[in-house]
This record gives structure tokens, C-alpha cells and sequence, in this order.
């Protein structure tokens, strides 16, 4: 019984993620006509309203902590921990400052949802050099373009019964780096207990913590460093993870 009743209530969440999603569409269609900030702007807070109504009806309670360690005038790279498909509408909810973020290209394919993908983030083909370097250069100008970015640096989402957290590549941080932007650690909790990723794609109710961490600045560093930053970025997460009781499977870091 209590299966029957996961999956009916997993069946009302994907009713209300594509069914809300096709209701703001249309601004979508109208504000992504344009590279104009301030409709990107409005565009991504419609993403923001859509978390709302597609997680809190459903229980998935977001809970964010450090939001006064950003600056609004403030450009960042946000660098995350991968743990589940909610990520990208936690991360809308948790993080005030109106970002883009860099994602796989295979989401350019999905109806509607591919259409405001594409025009309002960064779609990357990580299985090409090419695309990836176009992807990051694509990165660098909306940096320069004074709007942050969000990148999961472990590029997916781990197996949790082989590693908590995987080993970080190098973008983000030669990125912020060659940008010469802070880049803001993100630790999300729980997500991935609110939606596994093993296949079965049932939601069940959580309170999901999301830690922003103090800003790294990368004032006076060199390329040659983005692993020492990359390093540092990655033993907070772990730690933090840790310490919140969220390392699971073997709970070792990937290094």
C-alpha cells in the first residue's frame, strides 16, 4: 500500500512539473525572443516560481542558509554538489541571485522545457572537446555580461553506493579564475533522498537543506592554481556533507 501510494504521489508531482511548466511557457516563448537581461531576468524568475509549485505542494521543503554572505551587485560562478534531478529547480528557489547554468545538451530535447534550455542557459556536449570549450566560451561572456553562472563540477550524478561525491573537473574554476570572479561553494542536503537517482523516479517528501558558503575570491591567482581553488572547493563539500550526516555509500571522497 504504501508503494501504491509513493507512486501515486510521484504521478502528482509529474503532473504538476510538465502541467505548470506549459502554463508559463507562452512568457517563455514571448521573454526568450530577446538577449535582453532584464527579460532573462523575468524568465528565470518564472523558473523560480515554477520550483515553488512543483516541489512544496509535494512536501519537498527547500531550506536555504547563507544568503547574506552575497552581494546583489555581485557577479559569481556557483559551484555545486550533484545529487539528484531536483537540483536545477533547488537551486532556483535557493539561490537569490538570477543565474544561469551550464547543463547537458541532451535537455535541448525535451519539448518545451528544451525551447527555454537552450535560449536562457548553457547547454554542453561533454563527450566533445569542441562543444565543451564552445560551451565554456559561452560561460565566459555571460560572466563578462555581469550574470553569474551555476556549474555541478562533478559533470553528474554520482552512484551513491561507490562515492559520495566525485572528483571535481577543472572548468568552473579555471573559469572563475580566467573571469576573475568569487566562486560561491553550494552544498546541497538531501535532494537526493527527495528524488533518487536509481531509475525509479519516485518522489517522496523532504526537508532539503542548500548551504551557500562564503565566497572564494580569485583575486591575483593564476590558471595554474584553479586545482589548489578546485581542491578547496571540493574539501568543503565533503566536509560539509559530512558533517550533516549526508555521505552515504561508502561515504569516501573521490580524489
Amino acid at each position: 500500500m504504501k508503494k501504491v501510494l509513493q507512486r501515486l504521489w510521484s504521478i502528482y508531482f509529474y503532473i504538476l512539473f510538465v502541467g505548470f511548466f506549459a502554463l508559463i511557457f507562452p512568457f517563455h516563448f514571448v521573454l526568450l525572443q530577446t538577449n535582453r537581461r532584464w527579460a532573462h531576468d523575468w524568465a528565470h524568475r518564472l523558473n523560480m516560481a515554477w520550483g515553488w509549485i512543483i516541489m512544496y505542494p509535494v512536501g519537498v521543503w527547500v531550506r536555504a542558509e547563507g544568503h547574506h554572505r552575497l552581494s546583489k551587485s555581485e557577479t559569481y560562478i556557483f559551484a555545486a554538489n550533484h545529487t539528484s534531478y531536483l537540483d536545477i529547480p533547488i537551486c532556483n528557489l535557493s539561490i537569490r541571485p538570477s543565474f544561469r547554468f551550464i547543463g547537458k545538451a541532451e535537455l535541448n530535447d525535451l519539448p518545451l522545457f528544451g525551447y527555454m534550455f537552450k535560449r536562457l542557459h548553457i547547454p554542453v556536449n561533454r563527450g566533445s572537446v569542441t562543444d565543451s570549450f564552445k560551451s565554456f566560451k559561452h560561460a565566459r561572456q555571460k560572466l563578462d555580461d555581469g550574470r553569474s553562472v551555476l556549474i555541478f563540477p562533478e559533470a553528474t550524478i554520482p552512484d551513491k553506493t561507490q562515492v559520495t561525491l566525485k572528483r571535481f573537473k577543472d572548468g568552473a574554476f579555471r573559469l572563475a579564475i580566467e573571469a576573475g570572479v568569487p566562486l560561491v561553494p553550494v552544498t546541497i542536503l538531501g535532494a537526493d533522498i527527495a528524488l533518487p537517482d536509481n531509475g525509479k523516479y519516485l518522489i517522496r517528501p523532504y526537508r532539503v537543506k542548500v548551504i551557500i558558503h562564503e565566497p572564494i575570491s580569485t583575486d591575483g591567482l593564476q590558471l595554474s592554481e584553479a586545482a589548489v581553488l578546485r581542491d578547496q572547493t571540493y574539501g568543503l563539500i565533503f566536509d560539509t556533507l559530512m558533517q550533516h550526516g549526508h555521505a552515504r555509500g561508502e561515504g569516501l571522497p573521490d580524489r
